[in-house]
C-alpha cells in the first residue's frame, strides 16, 4: 500500500480561497443583492440606460484634474466614488453568470 509523504506533497494554496468563494457565492444576502441589481439595471430599460450613463459620465472619464494641490486626496475620493458603480456592474454580471449556470 502506497503512502503519501506530506513533506513531498505540494501545498494547494488556492484551497482557502476556493472555500471562501464557495461560501460567498451561496450567501443569500449576496444573491439577493445581485438579483435586485440585475432586475433594476439589466431587465429594465431605464435602469439599463442609467448604468450606461454612469459608465459614460463617471467610470470612464477622469474625475480629477492633475496638478491641483489636493490631487492625491482627490484621486482617492474619485476611486471610492467609482467603486460603487463598478460594484453595481459586477453584481449585474454575477447574476447573469448565475442565470447562465442555471443556479439563479
Amino acid at each position: 500500500m502506497e503512502q503519501n509523504n506530506p513533506f513531498l506533497e505540494q501545498e494547494n494554496f488556492f484551497s482557502g480561497y476556493q472555500k471562501s468563494i464557495d461560501e460567498l457565492k451561496n450567501n443569500p444576502q449576496i444573491i439577493e443583492f445581485d438579483k435586485l441589481c440585475f432586475e433594476l439595471f439589466e431587465s429594465n430599460a431605464q435602469g439599463k440606460r442609467f448604468l450606461e450613463l454612469v459608465k459614460e459620465r463617471y467610470l470612464v472619464p477622469a474625475l480629477v484634474k492633475s496638478g491641483t494641490a489636493t490631487y492625491q486626496l482627490d484621486v482617492l475620493w474619485a476611486e471610492g466614488f467609482k467603486e460603487f458603480g463598478r460594484m453595481l456592474l459586477g453584481s449585474v454580471r454575477s447574476h447573469q453568470q448565475r442565470i447562465l449556470a442555471g443556479t439563479k
